[in-house]
């Protein structure tokens, strides 16, 4: 016997994967005139195995949890509303400060010569433009003045000539001369004040371009320079670039012209704001992210270069469908939710989901506004929800001729409702007590009687009652069948039912009585292999 169990182990095996892998193929519910569905005729008994369709969205291999309220406290359950809210989510990045590339100034030589005094001494200092920086002997300079002043007496010399070639010459000479001087850095100023000293000035002022801080400094006092060097560079610290590093996923939410805050530890309880100026057009392969170029006004000062700071960029995702984050399920390759379509009800649902923003997901596809998703305890709902599930496969095995295989060790959770059927399971509803047993020790696969027991409050047996029964397993897509009781005998009422599945059953009695409304109960029946 062992060996034939061995060797039928991968045909067993491969009918779960089967089973497993695709849908359930009938319709949820078609009664019969002899209350049972038609989709089960056709085969001995009056039912067959029915196979697994995951309600709208459900996997096929997850069942639905039923749960008093008694349970669901014991678990903690709770759940909460789909709704259309507002979506604004906050992108976070670390920014460093760094200067204004377009308000960086070099100061640079036009002339060679030797550095006489240096009135911008140090690095770090203030200087506005036109400020005198330092002062440079130029033989060149000199000899560019002299040049000048003759131009400028020949051309008064031959301001009476008769020729006219002669004064537009004269002319030509001073206007050449003049700019040389300019372009060598010479002020109109300074080239006015030469013409009107009438001598060359031995020492050439070099003043500031424009205003700002030296960040640079590589002049001193004596030295020898060549045109092009550099002495100073200065830097207009009155607006700063700041430089974020956005991750990937949150690129397609940034855009040029966004408006930015950030704050920095060393000015608790302040904010600056700015935008985002420029995003570059290509990824950091290393960090996976994209930098991003934001402008700040600086006009204290009190952003440096160098600074780090943390930056907010605050993105309106508009008004959509959210669930609350703690409310799905995240495998790597699908993402569900329980949903509660009715009171202790829960079904489990795969959804599609968009950007997440203040512990909300945005829904864009398997939720209606309106539902209800189960916000804690869903951990717990997915594993006994998986369980349920294979316990029904392996039951369907038993209704195929393969009874005697179970799962072990896979047991769905244990509470007041799933308690093996050996004894009665009572309930008071309406000012009846009802009871619910099978006619043997306990249910089992196949056919059995199911018998139910009605009292009054006084514990009179009802005999003049209406019993109905309606009956399913408790996974989605399955069958519905319905049966009427007859009244035995003192209050008991039995039914022929036929479980095609070993597994927790659910069991609904109506019990209506002549001249009063009719009172419904569930119970679940726990069949045996």
């Amino acid at each position: 016997m062992q060996s034939q169990k061995v060797s039928h182990l991968p045909v067993i095996l491969s009918l779960l994967l089967i089973l497993l892998g695709r849908g359930w193929a009938a319709p949820l519910e078609s009664v019969s005139p002899h209350g049972r569905s038609d989709a089960t005729q056709g085969v001995p008994g009056g039912t067959s195995p029915a196979m697994p369709v995951g309600d709208a969205g459900a996997p096929a291999t997850q069942a639905a949890i039923h749960l008093s309220p008694k349970q669901r406290q014991m678990i903690g359950v709770t759940s909460a509303a789909v709704e259309q809210t507002p979506l604004k989510k906050t992108i976070h990045a670390v920014a460093r400060v760094d200067f204004d590339e377009r308000r960086l100034t070099d100061v640079t030589f036009k002339v060679g010569g030797w550095v006489q005094d240096l009135f911008v001494d140090y690095t770090g200092k203030a200087v506005r433009k036109g400020e005198p920086l330092l002062t440079l002997y130029s033989p060149d300079l000199v000899t560019s003045q002299e040049e000048y002043l003759l131009a400028l007496r020949t051309r008064d010399q031959l301001a009476q000539s008769t020729l006219a070639e002669a004064r537009n010459g004269s002319r030509g000479l001073v206007d050449a001369a003049r700019r040389r001087l300019l372009l060598w850095d010479l002020t109109p100023q300074q080239v006015k004040a030469l013409e009107e000293r009438g001598a060359p000035q031995t020492y050439l002022t070099l003043s500031a371009p424009a205003s700002g801080i030296v960040v640079e400094k590589t002049a001193v006092k004596g030295m020898r320079v060549d045109p092009g060097m550099k002495p100073y560079r200065i830097a207009d610290l009155s607006t700063v670039w700041l430089y974020a590093d956005i991750y990937e996923y949150e690129i397609p939410l940034v855009r040029e012209g966004q408006a930015v805050t950030v704050s920095l530890s060393y000015y608790p309880g302040e904010t600056f704001g700015g935008k985002i100026a420029y995003v570059y057009p290509y990824l950091d392969t290393q960090t996976r992210t994209n930098k991003v170029r934001l402008v700040f006004a600086n006009p204290q000062g009190k952003l440096k270069p160098g600074m780090y700071a943390n930056g907010e960029i605050a993105v309106n995702l508009g008004s959509t469908l959210t669930v609350p984050e703690s409310a799905v399920l995240q495998s790597g390759l699908r993402q569900l939710v329980f949903v509660e379509p009715s009171p202790g009800v829960f079904t489990p649902r795969e959804v599609k989901l968009g950007a997440k923003a203040d512990s909300r997901f945005a829904v864009l596809d398997g939720l209606r506004a309106g539902e209800r998703v189960v916000t804690s305890g869903n951990f717990l709902l997915d594993s006994e929800s998986k369980l349920r599930a294979a316990t029904s496969m392996m039951g369907m095995m038993g209704a195929i001729g393969m009874g005697d295989w179970k799962m072990e060790g896979a047991r769905p959770m244990e509470m007041e409702t799933q308690a093996a059927q050996t004894r009665p399971a009572e309930k008071k509803v309406g000012g009846l007590t009802i009871s619910v047993s099978t006619t043997r020790e306990s249910a089992k696969l196949g056919e059995n009687t199911l018998r139910v027991r009605v009292k009054d409050d006084a514990g009179n047996p009802v005999t003049d009652a209406t019993v109905n029964l309606e009956y399913t397993m408790d996974m989605p897509g399955m069958l519905i069948d319905k049966a009427g009781a007859k009244h035995v005998s003192a209050g008991i009422y039995e039914v022929p039912v036929r479980f095609s599945m070993a597994g927790p059953w659910g069991v609904t009695v109506s019990v209506q009585r002549p001249g009063q409304a009719e009172l419904r109960e569930r119970f679940t029946v726990k069949v045996g292999g």
